[in-house]
Order: C-alpha cells, then structure tokens, then sequence
C-alpha cells in the first residue's frame, strides 16, 4: 500500500474516532454509569461494572506503554488482569478511575494523532503500533459492550 500524506491522515483520524468509541463513546458511558451499581455482579457474570473498568484500565496501560516505549517491551500482553475488589469505595474512587482510564486513551490517542510516530513499524516482538492501536480499540469496545448491558440489566439507562 502506497501512503500518501492524505491517507496517513485519514487512518489515524479513523483510529483516533474508533479509540474515543465511535458510536458509543467510552468516557461518556463510563461518566454516565451510576458508580452505585458499579459494583453489582449480575447472576451468571463473574464481574461487575467496577471489574471491567478496572481490566479495561490495565490492558489500555500494558498497550500505552508499548506505544510509548515499543523498542522495550516485548511481552505486551501478559495474562489478564481481573481486580480482585468488585466494588468501588465511592464515588470519588470510581469517578478518578475514569479519570485514569481518559487520560491513559487520550495519550493513546495524542500518539496516533501524531504523524511522527511510525504506526506500521514491525517491533522485535512483531508487533506495531498500529496493532496495539487496533488491539486497544476492540478491546475497550467489548468490555463497553458489557458495561453496557450490565448498566441496562441495573437502570443505569
């Protein structure tokens, strides 16, 4: 594929819109969940609200410091993290989590946004940035595709 500076733009404005949800923005249904349900694990589910903020939080990490530091990590996904505590303390506790979670993704996304970084460069451990990227976005995506459904089962919307 020939990149043109037109198509570079257009590939990370589509990554940047498909990071921040598309259709279903992240922070905005994470902001909207009442962090007084966040810690109800439906019959059937081994998580609640608060758990998949929390694995979310974790993976987006993992992949923001390979994008940050690809030449350094090579084992950029370690076996997932599943918080042990279900419930947040507050909604201080839940409120700065979300925090975390949007300015972890908007550093993600300042990296995409810019044209320096290399998206396609195969690292040592055959991965890209581009991947990462990608791997983020359907990550995040599922996880908020639950938190949805779970928010529906409890009232939230």
């Amino acid at each position: 594929m020939n990149s043109t500076p037109d198509t570079d733009a257009l590939v990370r404005s589509q990554l940047v819109e498909l990071l921040q949800g598309g259709f279903a923005p992240n922070v905005i249904l994470l902001r909207e969940f009442d962090y007084q349900k966040a810690g109800v694990i439906l019959d059937g589910l081994h998580f609640s609200a608060w758990v998949l903020l929390g694995h979310m939080q974790a993976r987006q990490r993992t992949l923001l410091h390979f994008m940050k530091h690809p030449e350094e990590n090579t084992d950029i996904w370690p076996d997932a993290h599943w918080p042990e505590n279900h419930v947040p303390q507050s909604a201080q506790e839940w409120n700065s989590a979300i925090d975390s979670f949007e300015s972890e993704l908007a550093e993600v996304i300042a990296l995409v946004q810019n044209p320096e970084t290399d998206l396609f460069k195969v690292q040592a451990n055959g991965k890209t940035i581009s991947w990462a990227t990608l791997t983020l976005l359907h990550h995040n995506g599922y996880h908020i595709g639950q938190l949805k459904t779970v928010g529906r089962q409890l009232g939230v919307w």
